[in-house]
């Protein structure tokens, strides 16, 4: 298995992740908002990786890395198993996304 399809897997399961918390938050219009956007954003990385565009794939670093600093500041006020599995997973996808084997593969 390549390492493409673990990205796309990555930035897929944090865009419903994002999506979910919108939903999860009606309420308030402005987070709504936030986490629907954010959640945007990771399917947009979504299709540019799955085009093989690798600005895109540079762009996806950044935010992967921000969903890791995310992961571990809800880590530090909360140790539960969501923010442990999304720092471990931005951590995860850091390295896959920076790896030469994902830019040869994606052409």
């Amino acid at each position: 298995m390549g390492l493409k399809p673990i990205a796309l897997l990555f930035f897929f399961l944090m865009g419903v992740y994002f999506g979910g918390m919108g939903a999860l938050s009606l309420g308030d219009r402005t987070t709504f908002w936030g986490f629907l956007i954010i959640g945007a954003v990771h399917f947009l990385i979504l299709v540019g990786i799955a085009l093989g565009k690798d600005v895109i794939r540079q762009l996806g670093v950044y935010i992967s890395l921000l969903d890791l600093i995310f992961g571990i500041l809800w880590m530090l006020t909360s140790f539960d198993a969501p923010s442990a599995s999304l720092s471990f997973l931005a951590a995860l996808a850091l390295v896959i996304l920076t790896s030469d084997e994902l830019k040869e593969e994606m052409g």
